[in-house]
Order: structure tokens, then sequence, then C-alpha cells
């Protein structure tokens, strides 16, 4: 009962549209009918500002960092912990408020890896980094939940920890894949279709 409350509870904070409410307030704009559509911070740069892309990715860090967090701090389960932590990421990606048409859940996947592992928190950011530093930054990304996972698992995490790493991974790989199935009805291979979208967030022509 505490691990669906808890997820519950921070599916509803993960759901809150941060990026469509602060492009709202100080562009008077609805970020959804600008460029890729999304509510994240990158689109939001790009059509609102750095200021509000600033706002919307400390927002969106905090809503997946801040329930897994206060779960923890109230003396929670550790699985407790973790259904919070994907609560938050699920309702970031799927949100209830917008039909549940959300981001990509990097920003808030990473607020709720690094509950769950703050250590965890520097082989992502070191992985960012250096999918940044190669032009790669959709590799990066995916590769840091990835090594993530692989930390949390070999540093001897829990049994709950190790889970939630590896379905944090999923959920992430899952926003990226979206809408990939129409993709794979062109001339390209279904196997270079997925790889394409899932590395590097390509799509045919």
């Amino acid at each position: 009962m505490a691990q669906l409350l808890a997820f519950a509870l921070s599916y509803l904070v993960g759901a809150i549209p941060i990026g469509l409410i602060v492009t709202r307030l100080l562009s008077g704009i609805d970020i959804r009918r600008y460029g890729t559509g999304n509510i994240g911070a990158a689109n939001v740069a790009e059509h609102a500002g750095r200021l509000a892309a600033a706002i919307t990715a400390l927002g969106v860090f905090l809503q997946g960092l801040l329930p897994p967090l206060t779960a923890r701090f109230l003396g929670a389960s550790d699985a407790t912990v973790v259904s919070a932590a994907l609560g938050a990421v699920v309702g970031y990606g799927w949100p209830v408020f917008l039909g549940f048409r959300g981001g990509r859940a990097l920003g808030v996947g990473t607020g709720a890896a690094t509950a769950m592992n703050p250590t965890g928190f520097f082989v992502l950011v070191a992985t960012y980094a250096a999918g940044a530093a190669i032009r790669q930054t959709s590799l990066g990304t995916i590769s840091g939940f990835l090594f993530y996972a692989c930390f949390t698992i070999l540093t001897g995490s829990s049994p709950a920890y190790a889970a939630g790493s590896i379905l944090l991974l999923m959920i992430v790989a899952v926003r990226r894949l979206e809408g990939v199935g129409e993709d794979m009805k062109g001339s390209e291979t279904p196997l270079k279709v997925f790889l394409l979208r899932l590395l590097f967030q390509k799509r045919p022509r």
C-alpha cells in the first residue's frame, strides 16, 4: 500500500507540466505548438529563451528528485523510495493533465536517479559531458542511464535500487521510441530505424 501511494502521489508531482507553465508565464506561448512540441527544456530554450529553459530544467529535475528524496527522509523502505522515483518519471512522460503526452523524461529521470543513488549522479553527468564533447548528446544521455544502472548494480546497492535503475533505463528508452512504429513503415530496415531513434534520436528522412 505504501508503495502504491508513493507511486500515485509522485506521479501527480511529475505530471505537472512545468515547461508549459513557465513558457506561458514568461513568453505567453503554448510550447506544445512550437518546434518539436516537447515540453522539455531543450524545446523551451529554442522558442522561449534561456531563462525559461533554466527554470524548466531545474523544475523538472526537482520533480524527479524531491518525491523519492522525501520518501527516503521519512524512513520509507527502499522499494517505496524506488516507487516514488519511478512514479515521478512516469508522470512526466505520460501526464494525465496533458492527455498522457509528456516529455522525454531525461531531466526528471536524472533527478529520480540522483535520489535513488546520489553517487550515480556523477556517472550520469560524466557520461552526458562525454556525449556533448563528441557532439553526440542523445547518445550520451541514453548511455548515461545505462552506465548508471550498471554502476548501481555493481556497487552492491539493494535489490530494490538495482531493479529501479533498470526500470528507469527502460522508461527513458520507451520515451525515446515513441512513434517508432510509424518510422518503420518506410524503406529503412526496422533494426536501423530502431537503433537510430534509440541511440541518436534520428528519424528517417
